[in-house]
């Protein structure tokens, strides 16, 4: 056990680089820490981020008459599939990182890109990571992002 410490202490890959610690900073960040809540507050968030984002998406535009709440609708809605595919990206990116067994990383610029091969231990720690902690929230955000295309498809046909 003691060299598996020594190992992952040696680790080349810069500490912002790591994968556990790319899942920490996202998991932490104040804009996307809302997907990791139990499923009733993660639906509660979204509800309520809709009944505030939508009001204040239209006080911005005056001169609404019904065709122009539609536009504005769609254009919401279209933002908000753009942000939820982002997010959606991002924790998939975490996951790929997870889940591979060579990690690429980069340690002062661009140039000088290397491959550190993982060792057993932390390959076997960070796929039950992913699929533990990654993957549900994966499914929850592609689950959220159909239903906001669906709703955009029905709301284009108008």
């Amino acid at each position: 056990m003691n060299l598996n410490i020594k190992v992952f202490l040696l680790c080349p890959v810069p500490e912002d680089q790591k994968p556990i610690n790319e899942y920490i900073n996202v998991k932490e960040n104040p804009f996307l820490n809302w997907t990791i809540l139990p499923l009733q507050k993660y639906l509660l968030k979204i509800i309520s981020s809709y009944l505030i984002a939508f009001p204040t998406f239209l006080i911005c535009f005056l001169n609404l008459t019904p065709f122009n709440l539609i536009q504005i609708t769609k254009i919401f809605l279209i933002s908000s599939t753009f942000i939820f595919l982002s997010i959606y990206l991002r924790w998939s990116s975490i996951n790929k990182r997870l889940i591979e067994p060579r990690l690429f990383y980069e340690e002062a610029s661009w140039f000088d890109g290397k491959i550190w091969e993982k060792p057993f231990f932390l390959i076997k720690n960070d796929k039950l990571l992913s699929t533990f902690k990654v993957k549900p929230i994966l499914k929850r955000l592609l689950v959220t992002l159909i239903c906001n295309i669906l709703i955009l498809t029905i709301t284009l046909n108008f």
